[in-house]
């Protein structure tokens, strides 16, 4: 499997063009991605209910054993009814102190319908790949996977497989120039990469995860996956283009990158749900989404502590990049120190993307960078790369409702949107007590309206530019 970086893949796409290279809100409040959501409770402008299923890919609990085995033990928290076949790999052979590889073991007993248990211990592994099968498991028991010294490339390759569970490891990336990377598409089923922690921080242009839900009717989730070393060029996990399934990443934690959560060539529905993203260069969360849309919810955002600020600019925080709808609900996100970089904003709506609705946020800027930062949609296609899109989004409103923006950042602006028609903020509370800087800049727009909001700032509280902008229930002072 030929490696390219991150920069080349970019290349390419912008050199073929948008659609070939992607293979192809009846109301933006009531927006929701795909058909499991999170329950929250209507307002009067509000009828939709939203629900989200708790359901779990695979088995969490012991259960009697069916099929082959090789051996008598039970995998302590394994549903092992779901596998013909279960494997003990150290029983099998493979050595549980990191000496030796046990690439030989792997390669012989892995299959459809098959469990391969790795009992506590360090396995080497020296390059592994599994395609085409179909409810495979690879669960680990406080056990940790080792790459070579010097592996910078391809090292985990796991494509065209449905109902896979990836669970339980360390994935020890503290060796000598080690920078592997793990590439998993998946094509049908139920999939997910569950309680797996990357440790070691890389000094190379290689990405951690690079996925793809693969298949219309594939479900892929990435929960409590750790990711806290970082990288001075990599991405922590990159999307493809082809992703056009379900993708949930729940409770993650990304720190220290050179970019984070790319997902935004993703086409199909995309959450993000919960957990901690921090110090990530370009985005800490990128979303997109397609026309199917994308849903970040309870995620919190830092950009405190930006080491190795030259391989970092524009820290922005979350990112709606390209894609037809987002929602992001319940976020904390907070920028207090971009020493040696800069930022685009707390939260990002890009000039590809379409609808976007922030509620129930709070957001903080300490340093000096838009809290929300709607930008100009663009008209044309024309030399844009838009892999998750075949057309530009049909509408490009914003809204924004119960958000608190705060904190000392003394120039600029809190709020600015550009060229975004029937923009509205509502209940918002804006304060910035130093400086002077500016609360909602909205300019090029026509529609648009600030209501039931304060606006506490040292520079103008409203700023209209060639815009109309319609203010019910302004105060221009108050505690948030």
């Amino acid at each position: 499997m030929n490696r390219e970086s991150p920069t080349t893949r970019r290349a390419y796409l912008r050199a073929a063009g948008a659609t070939a290279a992607a293979g192809a809100l009846a109301g933006c409040s009531e927006f929701v991605p795909g058909e499991t959501t999170t329950t929250r409770r209507t307002t009067s402008t509000e009828t939709a209910e939203i629900t989200e299923t708790a359901d779990t890919p695979t088995g969490e609990t012991t259960a009697t054993t069916r099929g082959n085995s090789t051996s008598a033990r039970t995998p302590t928290g394994v549903d092992r009814s779901r596998y013909e076949t279960v494997v003990n790999v150290a029983d099998a052979g493979a050595d549980t102190s990191g000496e030796e590889p046990i690439d030989a073991v792997l390669n012989e007993r892995v299959g459809d319908d098959t469990l391969l248990y790795f009992p506590p211990g360090r396995y080497k592994l020296g390059e592994w790949e599994a395609t085409g099968y179909s409810n495979l498991g690879v669960v680990g028991d406080d056990a940790a996977l080792i790459p070579p010294e010097g592996k910078r490339d391809y090292w985990l390759m796991w494509g065209d497989l449905s109902d896979f569970r990836f669970s339980g490891f360390t994935v020890d990336c503290r060796g000598n120039r080690v920078a592997p990377v793990t590439y998993l598409s998946v094509s049908g089923g139920r999939n997910v990469v569950r309680n797996v922690a990357v440790r070691g921080h890389r000094r190379a242009p290689t990405t951690a995860f690079e996925v793809a839900a693969a298949g219309k009717g594939s479900e892929l989730r990435f929960e409590n996956v750790e990711l806290p070393d970082g990288s001075t060029h990599g991405h922590a996990v990159y999307v493809f283009p082809r992703s056009v399934g379900d993708l949930t990443f729940r409770n993650c934690r990304v720190e220290h990158w050179m970019e984070g959560l790319y997902a935004a060539y993703h086409r199909g529905p995309l959450r993000i749900l919960g957990g901690y993203y921090a110090n990530n260069g370009i985005e800490q969360v990128r979303v997109g989404g397609g026309t199917s849309g994308a849903l970040v919810r309870g995620v919190t955002v830092r950009v405190d502590n930006p080491r190795r600020p030259e391989y970092k600019p524009n820290m922005r925080g979350i990112w709606a990049e390209e894609g037809g709808k987002v929602r992001i609900e319940d976020c904390d996100v907070a920028i207090t120190d971009l020493t040696g970089t800069y930022s685009s904003g707390a939260i990002v709506v890009g000039k590809q993307f379409g609808e976007a609705v922030v509620v129930n946020t709070e957001i903080r800027t300490d340093a000096d960078a838009y809290g929300l930062h709607v930008r100009n949609p663009i008209e044309s296609m024309a030399g844009e790369t838009i892999p998750s899109m075949g057309s530009l989004p049909k509408r490009t409103r914003f809204r924004a409702r119960n958000v608190r923006i705060s904190g000392s950042a003394e120039s600029g602006a809190a709020v600015r949107a550009t060229r975004r028609d029937d923009c509205r903020f509502e209940s918002l509370c804006v304060r910035h007590p130093r400086g002077d800087r500016d609360g909602i800049w909205v300019a090029g727009a026509d529609g648009c309206a600030v209501r039931s909001s304060t606006i506490d700032v040292t520079g103008e509280a409203l700023r209209a530019e060639e815009a109309e902008v319609e203010t019910i229930g302004v105060r221009t002072n108050g505690s948030c």
